[in-house]
């Protein structure tokens, strides 16, 4: 079965924008019926002898008349499902247990961040997950480019209505986004029966995001790209203190070091071939974000 957790990390730029997008459904009231919703989907499957669902309305809402539940459930046949709703749709097949996503909608301008209402009640140390990813066609290679996104998670029981934002960090200082997509996860990485995750009122702030003045990325290198068994990242020799951080695709953070303009550190041998993402911050402002490949 495919699991996707998409995170994607960037520069903060100073933007307001004008034209600005509510989430589709997002107060997660005009339902069909128990189980579908326009603009969203789930892990759900009506058909045969498979029958499971773990995204569903609840009446135990913020505010309205319903709000969106994800839970993780047991399949007799399948074992263990996580609890997974986004935007889009999705198609189960049942021979092969793999599930083909389009999680795509429209979004205008540049939001700084993703805010709502949850509630959470882990099961066997399981963590919840809201993410955002913010995306732009790309004409000339005909695929979208990413150009941004945001994480909101927890581990602790949430037991009434409680405010999350998920701020949107953005790697490219000017393009605005036309595409987004947005994913709840009640389980993240282990999944235990039993956890649930309660979401209503969803929102795209569209307030200013800040930027850290002076501050020119050209200078600042972070090589060997691919790399294999260490990193370094070198800043101009007047420049302030700064901080190293390298996460993976879910947005775990993997290490983090201070320095002063000169780094090298050794990448730990549990870091397996794939995509990581390395930031350089400043007063907790991210000045650069860079995508590298570890190839062991």
């Amino acid at each position: 079965m495919k699991k996707i957790t998409t995170l994607l990390f960037g520069f903060l730029a100073l933007n307001l924008a004008f034209a600005q997008t509510t989430v589709p459904n997002g107060e997660f009231e005009d339902w069909t019926d128990e189980y579908h919703i326009l603009n969203w989907d789930g892990l759900n499957y009506d058909g045969g002898i498979i029958n499971f669902h773990t995204f569903m309305r609840t009446d135990d809402a913020h505010s309205g008349n319903y709000a969106a539940k994800v839970e993780t459930i047991n399949q007799s046949l399948i074992g263990d499902i996580p609890g997974i709703a986004f935007t889009g749709n999705v198609e189960f097949d049942p021979v092969t247990l793999e599930y083909d996503f389009t999680v795509g909608v429209p979004v205008e301008g540049r939001p700084s961040s993703l805010k709502g209402f949850f509630k959470y009640n882990p099961a066997g140390g399981d963590t919840m997950a809201i993410v955002i990813g913010m995306f732009r066609w790309d004409e000339e290679q005909m695929n979208l480019d990413s150009i941004g996104g945001g994480l909101f998670y927890t581990g602790s029981t949430v037991n009434s209505y409680t405010e999350f934002e998920a701020p949107i960090q953005y790697f490219d200082p000017v393009q605005e986004a036309d595409t987004m997509y947005i994913m709840m996860f009640s389980s993240l990485d282990s999944y235990h029966l039993g956890s649930v995750l309660k979401v209503d009122d969803l929102t795209l702030n569209y307030g200013p995001v800040g930027i850290l003045d002076g501050v020119d990325d050209t200078n600042i290198s972070i090589y060997p790209n691919p790399a294999s068994n260490y990193l370094c990242v070198e800043m101009p020799t007047n420049s302030m203190q700064a901080e190293l951080l390298l996460t993976d695709v879910t947005g775990r953070t993997i290490l983090e070091q201070t320095f002063e303009n000169q780094l090298t550190i050794s990448l730990p041998e549990y870091m397996i071939d794939g995509i990581y993402f390395a930031s350089i911050r400043q007063n907790g402002i991210n000045i650069k974000t860079e995508k590298i490949f570890i190839r062991r």
